[in-house]
């Protein structure tokens, strides 16, 4: 495993900062869920409120499963994302199973180095360079 190499001019803070790092105190079982604090999203409010609500939820469900379970759990979401993506935005006989996939794809995407941010919302598992969650003031309860 290695340590991440930050550009030129950053922080020791950040240069010190492990990206290999299991489960880290502060991210808790629910990981680290913020607004993007870019903000450059069409998202509705209510619509990122509503993700850091789930995809916290969604990370404690992952965790621990076995990789073929998550990987089942991601092709699952892919699917009915792809199949009724338009539900989830415009309404319909599935809006709530769009949702909840698009919370649980971006829940197996926090996993990846570095998380992930879409939809007005950034989700890690563990600190990486350039988090805006660790300087963010907005995020799910942990």
């Amino acid at each position: 495993m290695t340590t991440a190499n930050p550009s030129a001019g950053a922080s020791k803070e950040l240069a010190d900062l492990k990206t290999d790092q299991p489960l880290t105190p502060g991210y808790g079982p629910f990981g680290l869920v913020v607004t993007d604090p870019e903000g450059q999203t069409f998202a509705s409010q209510a619509w990122v409120t509503w993700l850091l609500f789930m995809v916290p939820l969604c990370i404690a469900e992952l965790r621990g499963l076995p990789e073929p379970e998550i990987e089942r759990i991601s092709a699952e979401s892919a699917d009915l994302i792809a199949s009724h993506g338009d539900d989830a935005q415009y309404g319909g006989h599935h809006q709530r199973s769009a949702r909840t996939a698009i919370a649980k794809g971006l829940a197996v995407l926090a996993r990846a180095d570095g998380g992930v941010t879409a939809l007005g919302i950034h989700a890690c598992l563990r600190p990486h360079i350039g988090c805006p969650g660790r300087f963010a003031t907005t995020g799910s309860p942990s």
